[in-house]
């Protein structure tokens, strides 16, 4: 054998040896992933039961709709844990933290389809690098809560029934009902239908329905639950935060008294004037500076992957809903209900608060966006 093929095949040893070393390196990694996020689905499911077993359920037909709410969980709890889906958290991002420990729950959306437990999965590993947190904080943070997909009605549109639900007693003691509402008649017309599924001219925005539904579900539940605050992030959304997950608490605690919803994305884009600063940490533990904006200026963005609210939102929200409707939910919400549009219902104040007031130069909710860009 010449001296080439000899130095040829020593090559492809040693490449064989590195590759071989780097693939039991990610198995190890891999198997330092245990049940955290596996506890955090459990925790849901416990705060469902805690949630629909309420002594007011007095009909058999909301007690059976309740119940399929419980079995989907308890389905969904089942399957990921056969399959592994859902990532068990080990290790810890090794940098000093200096800011306050994080301490408002988090609501991550999920579908429970391959593809979104995918996003969740990355999503909370992404969580786990980019603040810090132990395995056991992030369970006892982050609530694995159901999405709405709207194109398997009628099998979850419970889910949707429960977001909807404050909304459309409210609407009644209004003198309407969701079939008079813009966006939210979508769920009674789909029982319209003799196969309960999504109308056919809604079908090609069942992603925006869907969507819409999933965050409604989410603010009904934090409703519930009593809290004051709490951060709502789709099953792909800690990505897409541009706010430092350990600034996180401390831009929360920042937020003024008014605050009705902070936007931890949109990067560079920041909807209003500069309220506060302050010297924080990138994920990384690199000194960055942290700005706050108002949110009160149209911009031209889209999505709701991550951002705060408080129970004043929920209160607002709720309220206009009940009289007004919805639309597609992040457009409405960044570009109406944040902002003065041209558009006189969306800039009606104090609802639910005292009455109806006339048009004005205030937006309905004092929203807040922090990045760490300048």
């Amino acid at each position: 054998m010449d001296s080439l093929a000899i130095a040829k095949r020593r090559a492809r040893a040693e490449h064989e040896t590195i590759r071989a070393e780097t693939t039991s390196g990610r198995a190890k990694a891999s198997s330092r992933f245990t049940a955290a996020a596996i506890g955090a689905t459990l925790g849901f499911c416990a705060v469902a039961y805690a949630m629909f077993d309420v002594a007011d359920v007095k009909n058999a037909v909301r007690t059976a709709a309740l119940g399929a709410v419980k079995r989907e969980i308890e389905r969904r709890v089942t399957k990921e844990r056969r399959a592994g889906v859902l990532p068990g958290l080990g290790g810890q991002k090794a940098f000093a933290r200096d800011a306050p420990a994080m301490r408002t729950p988090i609501f991550m959306i999920s579908v429970g389809t391959t593809g979104d437990d995918a996003h969740m999965k990355m999503s909370l590993e992404k969580l786990r690098d980019r603040s810090g947190l132990t395995p056991e904080e992030i369970a006892s943070l982050v609530t694995v809560s159901p999405g709405v997909d709207a194109t398997a009605w009628p099998n979850n549109a419970n889910l949707a029934d429960f977001a909807v639900k404050d909304v459309r007693k409210m609407a009644k003691e209004n003198g309407k009902t969701l079939m008079e509402l813009p966006w939210l008649q979508i769920l009674d017309l789909a029982k319209q239908q003799p196969d309960g599924k999504l109308p056919t001219e809604w079908r090609r925005l069942s992603h925006h329905v869907g969507c819409l539904y999933a965050h409604l579900f989410q603010w009904q539940l934090i409703k519930e639950k009593g809290l004051k605050k709490a951060m709502i992030v789709e099953s792909d959304g800690v990505g897409a935060s541009d706010l430092p997950f350990v600034e996180l608490q401390r831009a929360i605690d920042r937020m003024p008294a008014d605050a009705d919803v902070l936007f931890t994305s949109f990067g560079n884009f920041h909807g209003g004037d500069l309220i506060d600063q302050w010297n924080g940490h990138g994920d990384d533990g690199t000194p960055v500076p942290v700005h706050l904006y108002k949110w009160d200026q149209f911009t031209p963005v889209a999505g709701l992957q991550a951002y705060v609210i408080t129970d004043s939102f929920v209160r607002k929200v709720q309220e206009f809903m009940s009289h007004k409707g919805a639309d597609m939910v992040d457009a409405w919400l960044i570009g109406k209900m944040c902002v003065v549009g041209k558009d006189k219902d969306w800039n009606m104040r104090g609802l639910g608060e005292t009455q109806f007031m006339p048009p004005g130069s205030k937006p309905i909710l004092n929203c807040y966006h922090a990045t760490t860009w300048s």
